[in-house]
């Protein structure tokens, strides 16, 4: 559902949506796509199988949902934060980038719905498309938005997706994959210095 099919939806309509991707949320994330049911996230949600249908026409449709919700939040945090904390220089806004980008991605929420998606995309390949279109693709153009104050848009849009790898690095494949990652902050520290310097090299 676009966004000017949303805006059609009335105040009840809205709750009830919110209240089933919240249910989805819970079923999905916690139990994996394939063993939650549209009964569960009904129930989850407090509403009735046919309520859920009525919004999702099926289970793949509400996981497609929750995934472009859940960018959407990562969405709105990168916007908010923007410029907000640094001194308005492309190694400021970088690095603010940075940050809120490592604390967003390694909630549980989102590590969990991370491998959630990679489980599915043998069987759902599009939801990995849905993943990176509203996910990372959004990450990478606000990077290369801030770049384009140094460099050309071919090498801002290059250097950005350098950039989003060095920050996550190797402590977020760790966590995806369920290691322990001690000193957490500590390690995402030194990634976001090492990705804004190579940023801006």
């Amino acid at each position: 559902m676009n966004a000017s099919s949303l805006s059609c939806l009335s105040p009840l309509q809205r709750r009830k949506r919110t209240a089933i991707l919240d249910g989805a949320k819970a079923v999905f994330l916690n139990h994996g796509f394939g063993q939650g049911t549209m009964d569960d996230v009904a129930a989850a949600a407090g509403v009735g199988k046919q309520t859920v249908y009525r919004h999702f026409k099926s289970k793949e449709a509400l996981f497609d949902g929750l995934v472009r919700s859940m960018c959407a939040q990562v969405g709105e945090l990168l916007a908010s934060a923007q410029g907000m904390q640094s001194d308005g220089s492309p190694e400021g806004e970088l690095r603010e980038l940075g940050w809120v980008l490592a604390q967003s991605l390694i909630a549980p929420d989102f590590l969990r719905l991370y491998r959630a998606i990679v489980a599915e995309a043998e069987r759902l390949p599009e939801l990995g498309l849905v993943f990176y279109e509203n996910g990372a693709k959004v990450v990478r153009a606000v990077a290369a938005d801030i770049l384009r104050k140094r460099f050309d848009g071919a090498t801002a849009a290059l250097r950005a997706a350098t950039f989003v790898n060095l920050v996550l690095g190797d402590a977020y494949l760790e966590l995806s994959i369920g290691f322990e990652v001690p000193d957490v902050e500590a390690r995402f520290a030194r990634q976001i210095d090492e990705a804004v310097a190579a940023a801006l090299r």
